[in-house]
Order: structure tokens, then sequence, then C-alpha cells
């Protein structure tokens, strides 16, 4: 199988980034807040690549990593905290749309003398020296592979296994319109080379989990309602529910996969409580509505087909306001597109 080729209007881009990567010896890698298989595969590329090539690496994450990608290689080294005072030659800064989701986790990027923002979200807004911003790509997993293999350097079964992962879970097992032929490409070139165990990798990711998982969605699953003549489905979970069964925010994640299945929703929803008087708010669309536009409004972002937002207010109040922007967005679509 030929080597996938790197986008002609990044190449550039990703040969500075491999330069960068080949000089530096010390390298921290952030992503964002709760890391999905993107985010930590993209970490975790990053660690053994470091690792195989005597680099000293770092990958930051403050929260727990979801059970269906904490066995990835390497996961259990990631830390919560940069050593005090320690400076870097470069700081990676993946998966992530903006400073605002960030928050105060922007300020470890002082720490390196180079930085670098790698993404395939629409429309972001680079916070690095070095920007690679490929929204045509299928995930920061796939941008990253070009990066790594602009190096020169060999690449390990784990960091491959990380990035088919991240390529993986992004496209939704190859469901989203984000699978393009380099996603394949990519994923194929990968299963060769390193002769990866698809099958159990699907089993790990797809069809282990806790009791709280499974507790947790039945919850949000029993909570699903109906809104502007069955288009629009909705539920929620708050802070108490959690609590009640002993799970973290993590454990959520996914939830909202089974409600666009529900015949003739166009955009799914799902409220979770946080601290801080805060609600995260998922969106889906199953085609019509850029839910990312959408999320916008509530200073969130993602793709067009999924987006994340936080919002402050009440579960109750919060609901009633995206409903009402959801429908909003349905009407303008249905006048524009002549369907009712």
């Amino acid at each position: 199988m030929p080597m996938p080729l790197i986008p002609a209007e990044f190449e550039e881009l990703i040969k500075q980034a491999a330069e960068e990567l080949n000089k530096a010896k010390t390298v921290f890698a952030i992503a964002h807040p709760f890391a999905d298989g993107d985010a930590l595969g993209s970490q975790l590329a990053l660690w053994h690549f470091c690792e195989e090539n005597d680099k000293e690496c770092l990958c930051l994450n403050f929260d727990p990593i979801p059970e269906q990608i904490s066995w990835l290689d390497g996961s259990e080294y990631c830390v919560d905290h940069l050593p005090e005072g320690k400076t870097f030659d470069l700081g990676f800064l993946m998966e992530t749309t903006d400073a605002s989701r960030m928050g105060d986790r922007v300020r470890f990027f002082e720490r390196a003398a180079k930085t670098i923002h790698l993404d395939h979200h629409v429309k972001v807004k680079g916070l690095a020296d070095l920007n690679i911003l490929d929204e045509k790509a299928s995930s920061t997993c796939e941008i990253l592979y070009h990066v790594l293999r602009a190096t020169g350097k060999p690449m390990s079964k784990a960091a491959a296994e990380a990035l088919y992962v991240g390529i993986v879970t992004d496209t939704g097992n190859f469901r989203h319109k984000s699978t393009t032929p380099a996603a394949h490409h990519i994923t194929g070139k990968l299963i060769e080379d390193f002769d990866l165990d698809t099958d159990e990798i699907y089993k790990k990711v797809y069809d282990s989990t806790n009791y709280q998982r499974v507790m947790l969605h039945g919850l949000s699953m029993s909570r699903c309602r109906l809104e502007n003549d069955g288009k629009i489905i909705h539920s929620y979970l708050k802070l108490e529910d959690f609590e009640k069964l002993n799970a973290n925010e993590a454990e959520a994640d996914g939830a909202i996969r089974n409600y666009t299945n529900c015949k003739g929703v166009e955009v799914a929803l799902l409220f979770k409580e946080v601290e801080g008087g805060k609600v995260k708010i998922s969106f889906r669309s199953t085609g019509n509505i850029n839910v990312m536009q959408i999320a916008k409004k509530y200073s969130g972002g993602g793709h067009v087909l999924a987006a994340g937002a936080t919002a402050e207010g009440s579960v109750e109040s919060v609901t009633k306001d995206v409903i009402a922007a959801c429908c909003e967005a349905l009407k303008e679509y249905e006048g524009n597109s002549g369907r009712s």
C-alpha cells in the first residue's frame, strides 16, 4: 500500500512541525478537558514517538480518562501538572478549538520555547507559533500521523495503535461524514504496517463498559423527550445522578449516540449538569442542521454534525433556551428548503 499523501496546502507546515519535533529534547502535549479517543490518541502517539527517540514527553490530562480508552499503552503515565519551574523545548496543543475551552490550562504554553497547535475542527483560531488546522482531516490523529511520518523516524506499534483509535473514534467507527478516503488510507496503512488487531481494539472501545456507564446511559434514555413534531430529541443528567451512581462525567460520553436512531429526529441534545451552576450541552445532527452554529451561541464549537458547549444556569433554563435555538434553526432550514 503506498504512503498516504500529505495535503498539499499543509505540506510545508507539516515539514516545519516535523523539524521542530526532531530538534526538541523536552516536549509536552495538552488536549481538551475530558479527553476523547482523538485527544488522548494524539497525545499518546506523540509520547511513544518521543520515548522511542530519547526525548522527554509529558502528557497533561486533568480529568479522568474514559474507561473505553484508558487501556491505551502509556495512558497510565499522563500527569495533571508540569514540574514547578520546568521549561520545555516544544509544546503541543491537540484537538482544541479555542482558548476558552482550555481555561487556565493554556498558561502551560508559556513553559515552551516553541508551540504547535494541531486540530481538525471548523474555523479554529490558531493558538500557537505553528498552527496546522485542517478541517478536512478526519481527526487530529490524522494530522499527527503526517507529522510523525515527516520526521523520517520509525513509529512503534503502540504509537500506531493510539493513532488508529483516534481516527476510529472521531469518525464514529467510520460512520460519520468525517470518514474520508484519507482516513481509510491511513488506517489501512497502520493495520498493514503494524498488524493491528482491529477486532480487539473495537471490543475494547465499543464493547467494554462498566455498570455506572450502563446505568447513566439507561437513565438518560429513559428521560428522552421529543419536541418540534419529533424533530428534536433531548435528555438530561444532573449532578445527583452521578453521585447516586458513583459515576463520573466521562462515563456519560456516548449516551447521545443512541438518540439519533429515533426516526424523524433532526437534532439530538444531552444536557449534563456540572459544578459551578453550569450545564454542558452535547449536540448531534442527523444531517440537515448545522449544530456547530447553534453551539457557538453558547461559546461552544465542534463540527457541523457534532458539537458541544457549556452554559450557565439550571438544566431546566438551559434546556428551554437551547431547544428554542434549535427550533429556530429548524424553521430557517425548512424555510430555505421548502420543507415543513
